[in-house]
């Protein structure tokens, strides 16, 4: 079962550089690691709806309510990275009209808080997914191969392998998005005037 080290120590050996014990052991490659590693993680896992990192709650409402323009304020979970359906609307592929929605969803996303009118909040969310484990197998190769596209300016300082392992992750990322897109049922794109489809 691969570790966070354990795709860490990939994008290291990547690159020829020496492996980690772990992200914080303090060494110079593990301080890099620590500089990459998260933010990439976190982008990656919002620039797709990707199937293993979606989460549905109900929002507890928070007991102090917003200052002014809306009634409630419901706290977001710690792990969120992307808001994407708000109380059945599906925020990127809504059926809806932006007036419809703008109307009948109307609520702000503020820091960690959701500010609404609704008594009630459910959503779906794109998590901060650490382990491994749950990622896709090519998700996986994709993400170390970025990490070592990255790694490969701040060690060995190598351009050219940067750039060759930069096009391999994004090639490997566009194969897991397809593969990943084909489970479960189509969600259509829609838009409010046929030039956005454009």
């Amino acid at each position: 079962m691969p570790s966070e080290t354990d795709a860490i120590n990939d994008a290291l050996g990547m690159i020829g550089a020496t492996r980690v014990t772990a992200i914080d052991d303090q060494s110079v490659n593990a301080n890099h690691c620590q500089v990459f590693y998260p933010s990439l993680r976190r982008a990656e896992l919002t620039a797709v709806h990707w199937t293993f990192n979606k989460k549905r709650i109900e929002l507890a409402q928070d007991a102090t309510p917003p200052p002014f323009e809306f009634a409630f304020s419901y706290t977001l979970p710690a792990d969120n990275l992307k808001l994407i359906e708000y109380n059945g609307a599906n925020l990127d592929t809504s059926n809806l009209s932006l007036f419809e929605a703008a109307t009948l969803y109307r609520f702000k996303v503020e820091g960690n808080k959701v500010l609404t009118n609704d008594g009630t909040v459910k959503i779906v969310y794109l998590a901060d997914v650490v382990d491994p484990n749950l990622w896709s197998g090519f998700f996986y190769q994709a993400l170390a191969a970025l990490l070592a596209a990255k790694l490969a300016m701040a060690i060995p300082k190598d351009a050219r392998k940067s750039a060759e392992l930069f096009a391999q992750g994004r090639e490997l990322m566009a194969m897991a998005a397809a593969i990943d897109g084909q489970q479960g049922s189509i969600e259509p794109f829609r838009v409010d005037d046929l030039k956005w489809g454009r």
